[in-house]
């Protein structure tokens, strides 16, 4: 996986698309992998993946199994409900890690999307995938539980006739909140009449509890994570750093992982230079020495700066 983490035209490319998916334009999914496929029965599968976990994997698949999906998709939303402010790892090494897992695993893919609402992504996918495929959201109970929140909607009625109409639901048990949670939420006279669209699949405990937040969590405390990641994430986070505590240099803290996404976001600005002439792995181990050389690095503002100094140390 090494070569691939500092790809910076696979990174460019995956930044480029976060940066031109218009949020005030209509809703809109963009396939990333396979590039072109024919589905009849698709699963969607939407979060933040903050990072990539087993529980993510394990639901995917799970899903996929029980109800005979031809694809379930990760789906990356460009802003997400309830966590608009980006935090954690870059939204473009998201998309990089989730396409390295689904490259390697068949009947998986990864979409992005310029909405945060199910029903506004279903419309999404509605028009990516044409009206003949069978869509279905895979979700945990938590989620269950958001999309037949009323604070989320003008008229929240509206809303679930409009996301129904076009997908179901696919639900696994999350945490403390099972098939018996399922079955009280759907009871509910004002849920019935969603009931026939909403089907449970059911977790082992030990990949229901985990979560992705216990993960960043972990990597911060120094304790591993192995067991809770597929192996591209821990491979991925040990090698960028992402979550983990900082490095100390000469009374100095240097968050590595945020020396990657500072300098990607320079890089991006000279890209054209950047792809052509960067080695972002050499570039990377020199800005995180306690030398001259790494200071002057960390301390670049501007694209055109970085680029002085990548000259000048030649």
């Amino acid at each position: 996986m090494g070569p691939t983490i500092y790809d910076l035209r696979r990174l460019f490319a995956l930044q480029e698309a976060v940066e031109t998916l218009d949020l005030a334009g209509p809703p809109t999914a963009r396939m990333l992998v396979p590039k072109t496929a024919s589905f009849r029965r698709v699963g969607l599968l939407c979060g933040s993946f903050n990072p990539l976990t087993l529980a993510h994997t394990e639901l995917a698949e799970q899903a996929r199994e029980t109800y005979q999906l031809d694809c379930t998709f990760f789906t990356l939303a460009k802003v997400t409900v309830d966590k608009e402010r980006i935090s954690g790892m870059g939204l473009a090494d998201r998309l990089l890690l989730l396409s390295l897992y689904a490259q390697r695993h068949d009947h998986t893919g990864v979409a992005l999307v310029n909405r945060g609402l199910y029903f506004e992504q279903a419309q999404a996918f509605r028009s990516l995938l044409g009206a003949a495929v069978e869509l279905n959201f895979v979700v945990g109970m938590d989620k269950l539980v958001q999309i037949f929140d009323p604070r989320y909607y003008q008229d929240r009625d509206v809303a679930l006739r409009q996301l129904f109409a076009l997908a179901s639901l696919i639900v696994a048990n999350r945490g403390d909140l099972a098939q018996e949670e399922f079955n009280r939420l759907l009871d509910r006279p004002e849920n019935q009449p969603y009931r026939p669209h909403v089907r449970f699949c059911p977790l082992p405990p030990a990949i229901a509890d985990l979560s992705a937040t216990a993960v960043r969590d972990d990597r911060a405390a120094g304790k591993q994570i192995a067991a809770a990641v597929p192996v591209e994430t821990a491979a991925f986070l040990a090698e960028t750093r992402a979550y983990a505590p900082p490095l100390w240099s000469d009374g100095e803290v240097i968050d590595a992982y945020a020396v990657r996404l500072k300098l990607l976001t320079m890089l991006y600005a000279i890209r054209s230079w950047a792809e052509q002439e960067m080695d972002f792995r050499a570039l990377m181990q020199t800005a995180l020495a306690a030398n001259d050389k790494g200071r002057a690095l960390r301390r670049a503002a501007t694209g055109a700066e970085l680029r002085e100094l990548v000259r000048f140390s030649q």
